[in-house]
């Protein structure tokens, strides 16, 4: 039951739009302008490499900063975010990864997509302490980023295509003492709930008939019963009002993905939803790759990986 709500309490959760970035090539989008010319050519050159081999999709992004696409909540909800929104790996086998830089907020973060088991979580923070941090206190970003890339296509990506059963995950406190936070946990859904569907997103655009600031943008999931005592969300409702002069608009969208809810809450399955933005399927050849076509494959992350901050 604590499932079914906090899945539908996630998936409820309105979804201002973001300014997100678009990607570049597939292999590499360095916004922030940090790798050097030869670390691009090798990191190109390996997620070539694995995506031929094994079909694993992954990416090394650099961004000046997260504030100016909406990441004010946070690096791992951001990170998860932008992976989501670009859709990277295989829609059904989820085995994309992302490593996300980000120069002025002196952030990093490794995101795996939604198929990889916890255990990785820990080899991904080992190779974030181990290998990159080190590297980006001593302020050489670029061969931080290139090893990184490298540890987690050789140490994460390459064994769990190959099957590898990971390491076990290290329990951490909340699994420790699931018994003794239930009942808190339950007043904090409830409190979730109250905030979540009360709250209204407030943006700065101007009204178009009165050209007062502050209109009110409400967003919350279109539910389509599907007959069987499950439903979809695939849309999602949006209503803009003017408190000033009470003009009022009622519009729809696609969400990043389409997601089929069972009966009791779980959920059966989940793909990209088509009628989201599409974006030019493209591959980077950087320094001699060759480049490649096909575009990300609409996987997903649910926030698995591994953060770090110098």
């Amino acid at each position: 039951m604590i499932r079914a709500i906090v899945i539908w309490l996630l998936l409820a959760l309105p979804c201002a739009a973001q300014n997100l970035p678009d990607w570049d090539v597939n292999s590499i989008t360095d916004r922030a302008g940090i790798l050097s010319g030869e670390d691009a050519r090798i990191i190109d050159q390996a997620l070539i490499a694995l995506n031929e081999q094994t079909g694993v999709e992954g990416t090394v992004v650099t961004l000046t900063d997260r504030g100016r696409y909406g990441g004010t909540d946070g690096l791992e909800p951001f990170a998860t975010r932008l992976f989501n929104d670009w859709g990277v790996g295989n829609a059904e086998r989820n085995d994309g990864f992302m490593v996300l830089f980000l120069r002025d907020d002196r952030e990093a973060r490794i995101e795996l997509g939604a198929g990889y088991p916890a255990g990785y979580d820990d080899t991904a923070q080992r190779i974030m302490d181990g290998t990159m941090l080190p590297a980006f206190r001593d302020g050489d970003y670029s061969a931080g980023l290139r090893e990184g890339a490298l540890a987690v296509i050789d140490q994460i990506a390459r064994p769990h295509a190959q099957g590898t059963t990971p390491p076990r995950p290290r329990l951490n406190w909340f699994q420790r003492n699931t018994d003794k936070v239930v009942e808190g946990f339950l007043g904090l859904v409830g409190l979730l709930g109250a905030f979540f569907y009360g709250r209204s997103w407030w943006n700065v655009n101007r009204c178009p008939t009165c050209g007062a600031r502050g209109i009110i943008t409400e967003q919350s999931p279109l539910r389509v019963d599907l007959g069987d005592g499950s439903w979809k969300l695939e849309r999602d409702r949006i209503e803009k009002n003017c408190p000033e002069c009470g003009w009022s608009e009622i519009t729809s969208e696609p969400r990043v993905q389409s997601v089929v809810i069972g009966s009791s809450g779980e959920i059966l399955s989940r793909s990209r939803n088509r009628d989201h933005r599409s974006h030019p399927s493209r591959w980077s050849g950087g320094g001699g790759g060759g480049g490649r076509g096909g575009g990300f494959g609409g996987g997903s992350s649910s926030g698995g990986g591994a953060s770090g901050r110098w």
